[in-house]
């Protein structure tokens, strides 16, 4: 991976349930890290592949290798949010390569 590609600045977010007056949970984040990320939409044939897994993926995100980094967790960068749906180790604890899927509110 070239550090060049790298070049823009996000926040990994990881789910936390906490309760409300009454009970009820309610699912907040809270920040994991802040890692450069390079991030990329997924092209035509890469796009029909992702979906074979049965997930919306629509970007490809590479990042440092990051300690802990699970599929339950997302990406906010730049005002946009991902979802992770995939996370996978290049090398030996070299990077991770993630398949997200973009969240429109």
């Amino acid at each position: 991976m070239k550090t060049g590609t790298l070049n823009r600045l996000a926040t990994i977010q990881t789910p936390t349930e906490s309760a409300n007056a009454i009970g009820e949970p309610i699912l907040s984040w809270s920040t994991f890290a802040t890692r450069w990320i390079g991030i990329m939409p997924l092209s035509g044939s890469e796009s029909v592949s992702a979906m074979a897994t049965g997930s919306d993926v629509t970007h490809k995100v590479m990042l440092h290798y990051t300690p802990g980094l699970k599929a339950k967790m997302r990406i906010v960068c730049e005002g946009r949010t991902f979802e992770i749906t995939s996370v996978v180790e290049r090398g030996y604890r070299a990077e991770h390569e993630l398949l997200v899927a973009e969240v429109t509110d």
